[in-house]
């Protein structure tokens, strides 16, 4: 049996980065993957999501301007294809680098003991430290288990090589509004069912009323405060009943209601591990330790919130402390989320209630965008908004919330702002390019310290 001074279970991005952090600090690792490498940010999250997304804002994008006079007609199934093909693409570069660290890569679903970790197909190989990076699974609900023909998750959805005529996506999370902003652009009948009383619950109000009122006006149905009651499946369609809305026949059905850890039957219990009530590794928040020696988890296995960007780091963080680093730590002050509908929405760092709630004396300006000739004149985005949350007294810079067109481009500068301690006079004195969308922050700003050059003050001032 072969040893390693480190073994990664999961090659998605709370696993790959650790097993080349930890190479580049000298050990000798191996890295375990069931699936494809990339994990499911690769192969049916991100990436594939982003790719569709682009082809169908620019048909969308054309479309809105006047002067375009002839349709843009989409080849679907080319469509699909070149999705998959960018997947494959972005797959094997974690290949290629894996393999230029001189990184083991076992192929095969693993399970897991003390210093051992047994491999299907491929024995066993033995460890000294452990990273844990076993990532989750799209949920389901009963009557609607996917077949990969009418009734889909995000994973069999990928799939898909013929056009859906009229399709339902039940949830209204990040998954739910981005495909449904993808197909309704790609001339797809869509319906969204969500059971709590708006889309995006988990997101701030206003941000939810921005993603409601864009995706209304392209044609997307949406049902709130509603679920699925009853499902009748046909061979290449299904008559399904939404409560306070009826029955209507769907012949494509995305199911989008959340996620569920990868910590079922793998030997976790044998370890020692902990999990919690939803069955996520638990873990020290900052050193990413599982309180068994030797043994780290990163990535969604971790729990929420599930993004590839905080995966990367605490992969990172997990490696440098398997390799003897005490001073690595992972610090979750200001992680930025997105989600890709349009506008994109983006935040990073606290709410207004999330910082008075702490018992800071905080403030909030709110910035209309649609004055920003890149956003408003050019983009075409009149409901666009900025939000900055900060210390009164101080001016530090708490949180930072954006519905914009390639709001995603610019949310790290308030995330590096955060990070730094910067103040509302750093946002101010910065040069922004002009035109472009990163001018928000430095206009918002502006506002915020009530001495704003495009915006006429109303009265009263700025702030809330």
């Amino acid at each position: 049996m072969e040893r390693f001074d480190l073994v990664v279970v999961g090659g998605g991005p709370g696993g790959y980065p650790a097993a080349v952090r930890a190479a580049q600090e000298g050990l000798n690792v191996a890295l375990v993957e069931m699936d494809s490498l990339g994990g499911e940010c690769t192969n049916y999250g991100c990436i594939p999501t982003k790719a569709l997304l682009h082809p169908a804002g620019l048909v969308a994008s054309l479309a809105r301007l006047k002067f375009v006079k002839d349709s843009v007609d989409v080849d679907f199934k080319g469509l699909m294809e070149w999705v998959d093909s960018v997947v494959k693409g972005v797959s094997n570069g974690v290949s290629t680098l894996l393999k230029g660290y001189g990184v083991e890569v076992v192929k095969g679903r693993a399970r897991i003991g003390p210093g051992v970790v047994e491999v299907d197909g491929s024995g066993s190989i033995g460890y000294s430290k452990l990273v844990l990076a076993l990532g989750t699974s799209p949920a389901s609900i009963p009557g609607l288990e996917p077949d990969g023909e009418v009734v889909h998750n995000n994973r069999t959805i990928l799939g898909l090589r013929r056009k859906p005529g009229r399709m339902l996506i039940v949830g209204g999370g990040y998954i739910g509004v981005e495909y449904a902003t993808a197909m309704a652009r790609l001339g797809v009948e869509v319906t969204i069912v969500e059971l709590l009383d708006r889309l995006l619950p988990n997101m701030q109000r206003d941000f939810s009323r921005v993603v409601e009122r864009r995706l209304r006006a392209e044609g997307v149905k949406i049902h709130t405060k509603s679920k699925v009651e009853a499902v009748e499946r046909r061979e290449r369609y299904a008559v399904v009943e939404v409560s306070g809305v009826g029955k209507m026949e769907y012949d494509t059905i995305l199911v989008a209601v959340g996620r569920r850890p990868n910590t079922r039957d793998v030997g976790l219990e044998k370890l020692g591990v902990k999990l919690d009530k939803a069955g996520y590794i638990q873990v020290d928040g900052a050193t990413l330790e599982t309180g068994v020696p030797g043994v780290y988890a990163s990535g969604d296995v971790t729990g929420p919130p599930l993004l590839a960007h905080r995966a990367f780091l605490q992969a990172v963080v997990a490696a440098e402390r398997a390799a003897g680093d005490s001073s690595a730590a992972f610090d979750a002050k200001a992680v930025p989320a997105v989600v890709y509908t349009d506008p994109e929405l983006a935040t990073v760092g606290l709410t207004l209630e999330e910082a008075r709630a702490a018992g800071v004396d905080a403030a909030e300006t709110r910035l209309p965008l649609a004055s920003l000739p890149k956003v408003g004149a050019i983009e075409g985005c009149r409901e666009c908004f900025a939000k900055v949350v900060y210390d009164r007294s101080s001016h530090t810079i708490l949180g930072f919330h954006v519905a914009a067109p390639h709001a995603s481009e610019i949310i790290a500068e308030a995330a590096l702002a955060i990070e730094m301690g910067a103040t509302l006079e750093d946002l101010a004195l910065t040069i922004h390019p002009h035109p472009s969308v990163s001018e928000t922050l430095k206009e918002v700003a502006e506002l915020a310290l009530e001495r704003p050059i495009h915006y006429i003050l109303r009265k009263g001032g700025a702030r809330r």
